[in-house]
């Protein structure tokens, strides 16, 4: 929805989630208009119900099905997050019995510490001769 700032008059648009949520919170509260902040002097303009009502005519339905979306993309990240569980355990013990297997000589440390380079000094500039 595009709205006009009373103040000064920067043209903004409120979302659908926005307009949304402001209708179940003027129903739930019994407002009769909602507050929309200009972007630009953040100033609160009143918006009233009809005109979002207008903008959104099934709004309760919307609200409804979204909410329902919402309990199935939970359900589904449920079922998902137990199957990830057991998979991190899995490469944990893997891991465990790779370590165990690991030949006896040097160690990652000292191993690391003999390849490092030496850093090298850097030539001094030489200087232009002027004529």
């Amino acid at each position: 929805m595009n709205l006009r700032c009373m103040y000064c008059q920067t043209m903004f648009t409120i979302g659908r989630d926005e307009m949304l949520y402001a209708l179940q919170t003027m129903d739930a509260e019994k407002w009769t208009h909602y507050e929309a902040h200009c972007p630009k002097c953040r100033r609160a303009n009143r918006v009233e119900r009809k005109k979002l009502e207008l903008a959104n005519p099934n709004w309760q339905e919307t609200l409804q099905a979204m909410a329902k979306e919402a309990a199935k993309q939970a359900a589904a990240a449920a079922k998902a997050e137990m199957p990830a569980a057991e998979k991190k355990a899995a490469p944990q013990k893997a891991a465990s019995a790779a370590s165990a297997k690991k030949p006896a000589g040097k160690s990652e440390a000292a191993s690391k510490a003999g390849t490092t380079k030496k850093p090298t000094p850097k030539k001094a500039p030489s200087k232009a001769k002027g004529k």
